[in-house]
């Protein structure tokens, strides 16, 4: 029996025409071309329906129309400081070529304040305060300079006296040992906030400040510097290192590769950070104990703590700073001194512990 779903191989199918084809596709064609006109109109009053209520909305909604401004802002701000690496000061000096002021001598003026201001820069030594006015006829920069050692913290207030809508330019700026080349490390904000930044360096560092032209800026700035990590040692301060980093240790044959920090048998020693513990025993350490940020010691620097008496606390122990881990003793190598920690710290080799345990920095009061 043949399929009824399926045609014959007998059956002839019938086949239109070479006109009437081409009258078809004719017909198609026109109706095709008519609907584009169509669809054109509809698409350009459905936009300007569209965009007209956007309007509206934003013209009544002070909300919808705060937020289109504030995305403005940051969609130039990401095209500028963060595609472009341009800094605020940068974005201003390109305001001025663009207004054609940069090429002028109130332009060139502006543009090296900084330079001039360098020459004889602000020494803020460990602590500093002060309290200044940019007058709106004069051109100048201020800059406030201090020199830190790998370690060493850096605490500084920078407050906008006044309510003015000018700009302040302000940056954190640093410079390493031997150079004469400057790196913005970050650009400030003159809001109070207290703010730090630790030295992964030697070097010199400074706080760079500049109002656009023709403002006048009234401001606070307070700077200290000092060590970045607390005491290890219960009671006991700088005073208390008897021997320091690079001494030499067997006849010249080593350095010392950490502080030796002398106190009573059994007083206690802390964490300096959060963390985990790993515990041993034996070698020229005696008793000691690792410290790390990470539970491997991955990505962090390790703090070495060595010739304990004894221990506060078992391997793989997490721990909070501050907390006992330990207690001075003279167990390793040590025994033929008097008691002390050995204190060491490892980022990439050893690295001098004694500018990370100043101490720590205060802003002086106003």
């Amino acid at each position: 029996m043949n399929d009824p779903t399926k045609a014959s191989d007998n059956e002839e199918t019938p086949v239109p025409e070479q006109g009437e084809m081409n009258q078809v596709v004719d017909n198609k064609s026109s109706a095709t071309e008519s609907a584009k006109p169509c669809k054109r109109v509809m698409r350009f009053w459905l936009l300007f329906i569209v965009l007209s209520g956007l309007v509206v909305l934003l013209s009544v909604r002070d909300d919808l129309r705060q937020n289109a401004v504030e995305s403005s802002e940051q969609a130039v701000h990401y095209i500028a400081f963060d595609m472009l690496g341009w800094s605020p000061r940068e974005l201003f000096i390109w305001r001025l070529r663009m207004a054609g002021l940069l090429e002028s001598p109130l332009g060139q003026r502006w543009t090296h304040a900084v330079d001039r201001a360098s020459k004889k820069p602000i020494q803020a030594g460990a602590q500093y305060r002060t309290t200044e006015t940019f007058e709106d006829d004069e051109v100048e920069a201020h800059i406030y300079q201090v020199s830190l050692e790998r370690g060493e913290k850096l605490v500084w207030q920078l407050t906008r006296q006044d309510t003015a809508d000018s700009r302040l330019y302000a940056s954190l700026e640093r410079r390493k040992r031997n150079d004469e080349h400057w790196t913005t490390i970050s650009h400030l904000e003159a809001e109070g906030d207290t703010q730090t930044r630790i030295a992964s360096a030697a070097g010199d560092y400074r706080v760079v400040l500049q109002p656009e032209l023709f403002a006048k800026v009234d401001y606070s700035l307070a700077m200290a510097s000092g060590g970045s990590l607390p005491f290890p040692v219960e009671g006991a301060k700088q005073r208390d290192i008897g021997s320091v980093f690079g001494d030499p240790r067997d006849g010249g044959a080593r350095k010392h590769h950490g502080v030796d920090i002398f106190a009573k048998k059994g007083t206690p020693v802390t964490a300096v950070i959060d963390g985990y513990v790993r515990t041993g025993t034996g070698g020229l350490g005696g008793k000691y104990v690792w410290l790390s940020g990470g539970m491997f010691g991955l990505g962090s620097a390790r703090y070495y703590y060595a010739h304990l008496d004894d221990f506060a606390v078992e391997s793989g122990d997490k721990v909070k700073k501050g907390e006992v881990i330990g207690y001075v003793g003279n167990t390793g190598n040590a025994r033929t001194t008097p008691p002390h920690l050995h204190f060491g710290i490892y980022a990439g080799g050893p690295v001098d512990p004694e500018p990370f345990l100043k101490p720590q920095p205060e802003l002086p009061a106003s």
